[in-house]
């Protein structure tokens, strides 16, 4: 018997709770992506990995997953990059009737996608859409690591379809950090990139033997670049990937 274990360095995988929060504030980002910061009650604690998500039990006991956007903080927070789904019964609620005190209840932990041991690599996120959320997250916390755990160099390519897709400046997360946006329907004078965030990875041409990847967005962007990449040399443990799978309405 061969058993491989993945190394998770001193990550410790926090208790799956089922907790009460209450709406503390409420943003637009873009015209269909708001920003809910959520509270939890007084000395009741939420720890979690930044890059994981929760699920957010509605009404009717309806469950919707959610990226957390920001790295654990002392206010003991959550906030959740929401985008508007046509004719989604949460939908509805985050984004014509949710309001400021609102209760909600949310599960997690959840999920395996976080940061790994980075030093001695080149780190790369590759993210679509509200697939930003958990990149924030990662990058906020990996801002205040010591020295010795720092990556090489970090990257973000960022993709959405219109400029207005791209709601915020990823640098002002991390200060040493390279952002490439790339827009699949660019105007004419869009001077970035264009096309798929993966194949703008791909034609930087970067030293695949010490690269890891951490994807979040569509699941077919996830499963075109993680065959693509690893065509293109990328070890095949050193990609890591949250799909972003529609749950219907």
């Amino acid at each position: 018997m061969l058993i491989d274990l993945e190394d998770l360095g001193d990550q410790v995988i926090p208790e799956v709770k089922t907790l009460p929060a209450r709406i503390s504030s409420l943003e637009k980002l873009a015209p269909d992506v708001l920003n809910f910061k959520l509270r939890f009650p007084p000395n009741t604690p939420f720890t979690f990995l930044a890059g994981q998500y929760v699920d957010v039990i509605g009404s009717g006991g309806i469950r919707r997953s959610y990226s957390v956007a920001n790295a654990p903080a002392s206010d003991n927070q959550l906030q959740l990059h929401i985008r508007a789904v046509q004719g989604g019964a949460m939908s509805d609620y985050w984004f014509h009737h949710a309001k400021v005190n609102d209760l909600v209840r949310i599960n997690g932990p959840l999920g395996s996608f976080f940061a790994r041991p980075l030093a001695g690599l080149h780190l790369v996120f590759l993210a679509t859409g509200t697939g930003i959320a958990p990149v924030k997250a990662m990058l906020e916390q990996l801002a205040t690591a010591p020295a010795a755990e720092q990556p090489l160099s970090a990257s973000v390519y960022w993709g959405g379809r219109e400029s207005q897709d791209l709601y915020a400046n990823p640098s002002q997360w991390h200060t040493a950090l390279r952002f490439v946006p790339v827009l699949s329907r660019a105007p004419v004078d869009w001077t970035g990139a264009r096309g798929h965030v993966h194949h703008s990875l791909l034609s930087d041409n970067p030293d695949w033997a010490n690269t890891v990847v951490y994807a979040c967005g569509s699941d077919a962007m996830i499963q075109s670049a993680k065959a693509e990449l690893k065509q293109a040399g990328l070890p095949s443990n050193r990609f890591y990937s949250d799909a972003f799978v529609p749950s219907g309405t």
